[in-house]
């Protein structure tokens, strides 16, 4: 069963005082390189986030679909609220094709609530599975593709995907292009201070109001930073 947790007020200093939710952790990616199973590395899997993330995925704390719902609900964020959906997990999925219904019932949920809710994915980049973040992306959900490489960061960028990566910890540059593609550097990892709340970088889709024009890329970080830069590549 997926299992959720909402915050209305997250105290994680990188996200800063917006709302977040965990997700269990059998709604990540069965292919996610970051994941135990394919070699390690993700920053959620240490530290407190990961005994909150534990905690969530045995069902000792939040709940399912409809105890989230409520949760939403109960909390009556001003309109226009921004909501960082996962700061663990991922979106629900059934053996790694995307849960179209559930996610249309979550679109439906932030749409009513009236959150400016932005998030991340690692599961395979299929016809289907692309096909659901577009509709995401059309419906004010903005979804990011984690991609695993700059060179397919770019591509999903100029086929119209929000998109983001990760490269090596020890990575300087700010900003770059690779294949006409703007990439720029999270600014949290440029500037002390900077929270998510702050930036909305990654809440901001290709077009429209306050569009971006890149991708964003995030300096492998955590315990297992130095597993996830030797994974990275162009």
């Amino acid at each position: 069963m997926d299992l959720f947790h909402f915050t209305p007020r997250s105290s994680n200093k990188k996200t800063g005082p917006i709302a977040v939710t965990t997700s269990s952790q059998n709604t990540c990616s069965p292919s996610c390189i970051f994941s135990a199973a394919n070699g390690g590395g993700c920053y959620a899997s240490t530290g407190p986030l990961k005994l909150h993330w534990d905690a969530v995925s045995r069902g000792e704390r939040g709940g399912d679909f409809l105890h989230l719902q409520s949760s939403i609900v109960r909390a009556k964020l001003p309109a226009g609220s921004l909501m960082r959906w996962n700061q663990a997990g991922d979106l629900p999925h059934l053996r790694g094709e995307l849960n179209w219904p559930l996610i249309q019932r979550l679109q439906a949920i932030f749409s009513a609530a009236k959150l400016r809710a932005f998030t991340y994915t690692h599961h395979l980049q299929t016809e289907f599975n692309l096909m659901v973040v577009r509709d995401c992306n059309a419906s004010g959900f903005t979804v990011n593709l984690s991609c695993d490489s700059e060179t397919q960061a770019a591509k999903r960028h100029k086929e119209g995907f929000p998109s983001v990566c990760v490269v090596p910890q020890g990575d300087q540059r700010k900003s770059w292009e690779l294949d006409g593609v703007k990439f720029q550097t999270c600014p949290a990892q440029l500037r002390e201070g900077v929270t998510c709340a702050d930036c909305q970088l990654c809440a901001r889709q290709l077009t429209g109001e306050n569009s971006r024009a890149c991708v964003v890329a995030f300096r492998a970080h955590g315990t297992g930073a130095k597993k996830v830069s030797a994974m990275v590549g162009i």
